[in-house]
């Protein structure tokens, strides 16, 4: 097993792929990649036909030095229609034939870097909020149990030396097992990970061994990719019915307080897997027993499967009680002592562009959260709400190019749980940033709430901040760590952070 840079041979392709349809196998293939910019001379190459792609990034790939391809039984017919890039392949290549190539892309990734994730406890969470903070949770407490851990997610990468900024929430395929591969080698023994629906429905994690898989909550989103609920439950549910390579399962960690984490336990429970289920219900394996949620942090007693616990965290907000019991169930997932799993509750100190609080000098607070849904922004605002004195100033918009159905029904819960908002632009991409705000601005509208409408986004801060008064809270809502703004298809420097404590210095002058 090496879990530093690998090589293989024709032993190794005859194990893993196919015989050749055309060429042979080559007696070493130096390197993995799907990207026909990155190919290095003898390389592997997957060839992976989608949004963007180009046949000529084939040709790219053998100019870089390709000495084997893998495609899609499906492809073949493009491939055979195409006599010069036929005859490349046959003579200086080779090419095997698989039936499902995303799929085949991760089982290879994991047999290329030694099948990584059966020597790591790999925790997956998802859902549709809550992941980031319940990934950060669920690394501290593996921490504090002895299980050095790394974390995979929106907001970083650390598998163990540094933590690098992610460019995606899940990985693809290759880089999810190098990934692995590297905590191993730095000497982590578990890897906390956000798993995203599109991750699940484009079969990324194919060849991973999970110890633990986690399931938050399901709420509108993604529904530009998914279309329906039902179609985006099916992708999550994935992970929960995860079956690892060597046919084991995972155990299942289930917020059933959620209508669909409900009907997923029913389901693992009639299928015998082993299920730890958290809620406030009766009827949960770990709940709340005696808890005071506020600004300041979350105390209080547990129930658990094991007895009771106290818990003493510096996050904030009725949702965040949610996370810790899903990080709870994680640990005891794990066999970790309640001892060990409060005490790496108690060491997180915060997420970065949750519930993230901005120093104010000036008797306000102000709040930068991720919230981009409906369900989080109502999650959040209702957060706010009981420990604000004076106003709750609301400063959202809503992505381009994304779910249009929910732009109306964030309004609605902007205006309902807010005294006044500043509608602005999220990351508008390709579209309009003022057809945006028209299609979220009915829902803010029947509410009868004052708002303004300030499509620069900085500006809206600004605004948002000169309008505040003592004992108001600022919330700026839908980017929350993000330090980037999408405009067309150019991405800018932006940090909504910054652009606060600008406008903060501004005001206070």
């Amino acid at each position: 097993m090496r879990h530093d840079r690998p090589t293989h041979d024709k032993h190794w392709l005859s194990l893993n792929l196919p015989p050749p349809v055309c060429g042979r196998f080559p007696e070493k293939v130096l390197s993995l990649s799907d990207d026909s910019r990155q190919v290095e001379n003898g390389a592997l190459f997957l060839i992976r036909p989608g949004e963007g792609f180009r046949w000529e990034f084939v040709d790219e790939a053998l100019d870089r030095g390709a000495s084997y391809l893998v495609a899609d039984r499906k492809a073949f017919p493009e491939i055979d229609s195409r006599p010069a890039l036929s005859s490349r392949i046959r003579e200086s290549a080779g090419l095997s034939l698989v039936e499902n190539l995303p799929r085949a892309v991760g089982q290879l990734a994991s047999s290329w870097w030694g099948f990584p994730s059966s020597f790591l406890k790999v925790i997956g969470v998802t859902g549709t909020n809550g992941k980031t903070t319940s990934s950060f949770l669920t690394r501290s407490v593996c921490r504090a149990g002895g299980l050095p851990c790394g974390l995979i997610g929106t907001v970083v990468f650390d598998v163990g030396h540094e933590e690098t900024e992610a460019p995606q929430t899940t990985p693809g395929a290759i880089r999810i097992q190098s990934l692995f591969a590297e905590s191993l080698r730095n000497g982590l023994k578990s890897v906390s990970m956000e798993v995203s629906s599109h991750a699940l429905d484009q079969d990324r994690l194919a060849g991973t061994n999970f110890s633990v898989v986690h399931f938050t909550n399901l709420t509108r989103d993604h529904l530009d990719y998914h279309r329906t609920m039902e179609a985006y439950f099916e992708a999550k549910r994935k992970l929960l019915m995860w079956e690892n390579p060597d046919g084991s399962h995972p155990v299942a960690v289930v917020h059933t307080g959620d209508e669909y984490g409900a009907r997923l336990a029913k389901e693992l429970e009639r299928d015998g897997r082993r299920v730890l289920t958290y809620g406030e219900g009766a009827d949960a394996m770990i709940r709340p027993l005696r808890v005071d949620v506020g600004l300041s942090g979350i105390r209080g007693t547990l129930r658990t499967s094991r007895g009771e616990m106290s818990i003493d965290s510096s996050l904030s907000g009725h949702y965040n009680l949610q996370n810790i019991l899903g990080a709870v169930g994680c640990g005891e997932a794990l066999g970790l002592s309640m001892e060990k799993i409060a005490e790496g509750i108690h060491s997180l100190p915060g997420v970065p562009g949750r519930f993230e609080r901005v120093d104010s000098p000036t008797g306000f607070s102000v709040i930068v959260d991720y919230a981009h849904t409906d369900d989080a922004l109502s999650n959040l605002l209702s957060a706010v709400r009981p420990v604000t004195r004076g106003k709750v100033i609301t400063v959202f918009g809503c992505g381009g190019d994304r779910d249009r159905g929910k732009r109306p029904r964030m309004g609605s819960v902007a205006g309902r749980l807010s005294d006044f908002v500043v509608l602005t632009s999220d990351n508008p991409r390709t579209e309009n940033p003022e057809s945006i705000l028209d299609e979220i601005e009915p829902g803010l509208r029947e509410t009868g709430t004052p708002y303004v409408r300030v499509s620069d986004r900085k500006s809206a801060i600004f605004e948002a901040i000169r309008r505040a008064r003592p004992g108001d809270a600022v919330v700026i809502a839908g980017k929350g760590h993000e330090n980037y703004q999408i405009l067309g298809k150019q991405k800018i420097h932006f940090d909504d952070r910054e652009i606060a404590r600008l406008a903060l210095a501004e005001s206070s002058r």
